[in-house]
């Protein structure tokens, strides 16, 4: 619905084959000889916490663990100038950005890796694109990167669309042209086929071959876990193992088939390695369960989890606030109890999650008639430079419900996000400095 409020985050095509490998020639993309039916992907609704738990980490972002932003790929001769191709590469418009943010600063000249740093996502997508056109002296370790911050900077600026084109000029990443002639390892770089897996099913259109080509490349880590005496890379295949078991999971969501999800999340928290993983993933299973409306799993899953959270920790990337003190208001939001779920949000606000209290508290009391307070709660987190788009969307729909002239203050509030992104922009690297004309409704 065009002014439902989002809660705080949240035919035939020619498709890739995922079995039947064929070898392709060296001087030529490995293409798919298979035609399948499209299987379109329905969009996902937003949740009620502050990052929806089941949707994609940002592809930019380095866990410690993964070493570097891309571990060096095995040296090869095969000829990878079907990569670097004019007609790969596809304009980027500028109109779904608002004018405050199409000037956000970034010197001319700026090395690529700074751009990255400091979020100017659009700026990287364009420099990488230009030196895999210009640049005749890439090595394919350079080529694979370049073509990794492409598509990254591109799902970062909302133009995965886009995103999904290019990353078919890959053809078909499990394709025996991708092995290395001495060693058979993969040349292609970890990040850049996890990346291209999902791309390329959603610009085909199937999901489900999208799930069977993690699943592919799980068979790949567990070689890569059974082969290696190193307990340093065990780890790392192992994280990347349980990361693709999320991300076939976040599919799973994605198409539809919540009930499916959940039982693939089970799965994972009952097989967990150790107590903090296990109570990770059984929060993952909660919020999937509050999302699904079974509220007495919620329940059954909070409690199966460590309740041994320390307050002020910092979750990682993949894992959500678990605390009852929090499941508990979205429990009531979700029973349509919105006047308990104001007083326990108002309990948080001077808690480790008062950004997310704020957020929800304002949801619940414009249910609750109270448009004045909604208007003044987000108002305040946008001072405080606490931008994210579904901050930004609310608000641009209390702009347009209750304004004549919401265009205006709708403008009005990405000029404000873009001053504050640019005056804070030193304090959190890689923030995003470009916004669509989606977070401000424009």
């Amino acid at each position: 619905m065009d002014n439902g409020l989002a809660f705080a985050n949240q035919g035939h095509s020619r498709n890739i084959s995922y079995s039947n490998r064929t070898p392709s020639s060296t001087s030529q993309a490995p293409t798919s000889t298979t035609e399948a039916a499209a299987v379109p992907i329905p969009p996902t609704p937003s949740s009620t916490t502050t990052a929806n738990p089941l949707s994609p980490t940002n592809p930019l972002a380095v866990r410690p663990s993964s070493r570097s932003l891309l571990l060096p790929s095995t040296a090869t001769t095969k000829d990878l100038s079907f990569l670097l191709q004019p007609s790969n590469f596809h304009k980027i418009s500028q109109t779904d950005i608002p004018p405050p943010f199409r000037s956000t600063p970034a010197a001319p000249g700026t090395p690529l890796p700074v751009l990255h740093r400091e979020g100017h996502y659009y700026r990287a997508a364009l420099l990488a694109a230009s030196s895999l056109i210009t640049d005749s002296n890439l090595s394919p370790k350079q080529t694979f990167e370049l073509l990794y911050v492409r598509l990254a900077s591109l799902t970062l600026i909302n133009q995965t669309p886009l995103a999904g084109k290019e990353s078919l000029a890959l053809g078909d990443i499990h394709s025996p042209f991708y092995l290395s002639d001495d060693t058979g390892e993969c040349i292609l770089p970890w990040e850049l086929r996890v990346l291209a897996v999902r791309l390329q099913a959603l610009e085909v259109g199937d999901a489900k071959g999208g799930a069977q080509g993690y699943y592919d490349l799980a068979v790949y880590a567990r070689m890569r876990i059974r082969d290696s005496s190193d307990a340093e890379v065990k780890g790392l295949w192992k994280e990347r193992l349980r990361d693709l078991g999320i991300r076939v999971g976040n599919t799973l969501v994605e198409m539809g088939d919540l009930e499916a999800g959940k039982r693939h999340f089970e799965s994972l928290a009952n097989a967990a390695a150790n107590a903090e993983e296990k109570k990770g993933l059984s929060s993952w299973v909660a919020m999937l369960c509050l999302r699904m409306g079974d509220l007495e799993a919620v329940r059954a899953w909070t409690s199966s989890g460590d309740d041994d959270h320390k307050a002020g920790e910092t979750a990682t990337e993949f894992l959500p606030p678990t605390k009852n003190d929090i499941l508990n208001p979205l429990l009531a939001m979700t029973s349509g109890n919105y006047e308990n779920a104001v007083s326990e949000w108002r309990a948080l606000l001077n808690s480790p999650h008062a950004v997310l209290a704020k957020q929800n508290l304002a949801v619940c009391l414009l249910y609750t008639g109270h448009l004045p307070e909604t208007t003044h709660l987000l108002s305040q987190l946008i001072a405080s430079n606490h931008a994210f788009h579904a901050l930004t969307f609310n608000l641009a729909t209390l702009y347009e419900l209750s304004m004549d002239k919401s265009w205006e203050r709708k403008m009005q509030l990405a000029e404000r996000v873009a001053e504050g992104l640019r005056r804070d922009r030193d304090e959190v690297e890689g923030r995003r400095m470009e916004r669509g004309n989606v977070d401000f409704k424009l």
